[in-house]
């Protein structure tokens, strides 16, 4: 499993609020199945490590509404085949490179 962690820009929904961006890289045609695979393997980290979270569309809802969100260290992200991990701050990013790089 290839993983790559960027800052979030403009481009990104969670930018502003969460300072970096994890996501399996493409692996080819047909390996749609190993890239959900290693997603939910980082999800499946993220979780134990940092804690309960939601998709990033319900994090942003409660957070807009001034609601508690679920976990303010991180999230995620899955539609149209895109697999990401929106990380809050430096401190969530240096965990997960430790990890997963």
């Amino acid at each position: 499993m290839k993983v790559k962690i960027k800052k979030t820009d403009k481009r990104h929904t969670g930018h502003g609020v969460f300072l970096f961006v994890a996501e399996v890289e493409w692996l080819g045609l047909g390996r749609r199945t190993e890239r959900m695979q290693g997603f939910i393997e980082l999800r499946q980290w993220c979780w134990e490590t940092l804690g309960m979270s939601c998709e990033r569309e319900h994090w942003f809802e409660l957070y807009k509404q001034n609601c508690a969100v679920p976990n303010e260290r991180w999230c995620w992200h899955t539609d149209f085949g895109n697999y990401k991990i929106y990380l809050r701050s430096e401190k969530e990013a240096n965990w997960f490179k430790l990890k997963w790089l």
